[in-house]
């Protein structure tokens, strides 16, 4: 009787663990590999990323999640380079000025808070166990383009990739990057 209240104690400190590892973040070697992977999409269905910008006229630094192509136009109209390499950017990280760089990533669509408030809304975990098992492979938005991107954003940070896959954009494929 003793053994059995034993291990039925541990029962609900092992689902919490699996949980926990289900909803945990890639780390940033993984980011930056599934970052070089969408920088090498030539299609015409990019695929979305997260990367760190710090706006140079106010300072402000955060993530934005944008289409891997809009920052290779970000850095075209901040220092003319329209084709960056990944290796050049390891740690995903980009200053921008101009004003025509910031609106080609988007980065006042959304903020950090919002993007909490929009985690605790969905479950996280559980959208992503379904694209690990091959049980979910895309998903179609009818929202706003904010919903989209904070999706994505956070699909991103937890090792999915999604391509943005039809002319009207707003269905997605997702899967797992390995």
């Amino acid at each position: 009787m003793n053994v059995r209240l034993q291990s039925e104690s541990f029962l609900p400190v092992l689902f919490l663990l699996f949980s926990l590892a289900a909803s945990a973040q890639v780390d940033e070697h993984m980011k930056f590999k599934m970052f070089c992977s969408a920088l090498s999409n030539q299609s015409t269905a990019p695929n979305y990323v997260v990367v760190t910008v710090r706006n140079l006229n106010t300072g402000e630094i955060k993530e934005v999640c944008t289409e891997a192509p809009f920052i290779n136009g970000a850095m075209g109209r901040e220092i003319g380079d329209w084709s960056i390499q990944c290796k050049d950017y390891k740690a995903r990280y980009f200053e921008l000025s101009k004003d025509s760089a910031l609106s080609n990533i988007s980065f006042n669509l959304y903020t950090q808070s919002e993007l909490e408030r929009f985690e605790k809304s969905i479950h996280v975990a559980n959208i992503v166990e379904q694209v690990k098992s091959g049980k979910l492979n895309g998903k179609t938005f009818e929202g706003s383009k904010k919903e989209q991107v904070m999706f994505a954003h956070l699909m991103f940070n937890y090792g999915v990739m999604m391509t943005r896959g039809c002319i009207a954009g707003n269905i997605c494929k997702l899967s797992y990057f390995k």
